[in-house]
Order: structure tokens, then sequence, then C-alpha cells
């Protein structure tokens, strides 16, 4: 009976990503498709099929004080792997609200950057809950490369929802 419940629990989950420890807050979402992904306790990684996008989901990790208004202040870029966190914003973030399922709040921010020198797109999330904060980074080589791409980027943003697993 156990079995039969952990094959359905799986099942369920099927298609559906996310990190798990403990009973703390965890993001999920679909993956994007076409996208080829890998995995570290840090981050894990989704690079477009033509190499001029990526998709960056940081794992809830403890913060103090209004995760809001520091995400306004410092897109909290200290977060973002060093390849991969801007060098100079080219023009200054907007902000807005998103609903996540689960979250206690979600602020996205969308800016251009020079990133290693090059101009990039860029979209962030920031998901809080239970004093935690994940985030979900999300860059492009161009305007273009960006739309090119939307369709899978939109399908893990549609999708992201926070769960509490108690193990």
């Amino acid at each position: 009976m156990f079995t039969r419940r952990l094959v359905l629990v799986i099942v369920a989950l099927a298609g559906s990503v996310g990190h798990t420890s403990g009973a703390q807050p965890t993001l999920w979402y679909d993956k994007p498709n076409g996208f080829t992904g890998s995995s570290t306790d840090e981050v894990e990684t989704w690079i477009a099929p033509g190499l001029d996008g990526v998709i960056h989901v940081y794992p809830f990790r403890p913060h103090q004080g209004d995760a809001r208004d520091e995400f306004r202040r410092t897109l909290f870029k200290e977060r973002i792997g060093t390849p991969y966190r801007e060098d100079r914003l080219l023009i200054a973030p907007t902000f807005k609200t998103m609903t996540v399922s689960g979250a206690d709040s979600a602020l996205s921010a969308s800016f251009r950057n020079f990133n290693g020198g090059a101009p990039r797109e860029h979209l962030r999330v920031a998901i809080e809950a239970a004093g935690l904060v994940a985030l979900v980074d999300i860059s492009a080589n161009s305007p273009q490369a960006f739309e090119r791409n939307w369709p899978s980027v939109s399908r893990v943003l549609n999708s992201l929802r926070v769960v509490r697993v108690g193990l």
C-alpha cells in the first residue's frame, strides 16, 4: 500500500521540479520546454536551445527584514551566481507584483544590464514565504532572444508555486 502511494505521488509530480529539504517552503515549477537543465544544491540552471537565454532558479534562503524593500534596492544581486550577476544597469528596473500560489509575496523586476561587457535583457522574480526568499533569474542575449524564449519562460512563471513539504 505504501509503495502504491509513493508511486502515485511520484507520478503526480512528474514534469515538475523543485528543491526539497525538511519542512521549509519549496519552489516548484514546470520545466521550460526545449531547455537543457542541470542542478546543484545552489541553483537549477536551464539553457535555451539556441544558447541565447538562461533561467536560474535559486532555492529558498533566509532573509531578515522587508524582502520586497531589499529586492527593490538590491535586486538580491549578491544571491546571483557571479558569471550571471549584472555589472551595471542600463535602465532602472520596472517592478511588478506577481501572484505565486502558496507564497506570502512575489515581485518581479525587468531591466537591461551589462554582464561581462555585453548588454542583456533580464527578468528576476523574488518569491517570499515564511521569512525565506527564492529567486528566479531569467536573462537573454537580446530583446529578440528574450521574445523567442518567452513561451518557455512563460511556462515556468505561470507554474510557479510554493509547497511546504514535511519529511
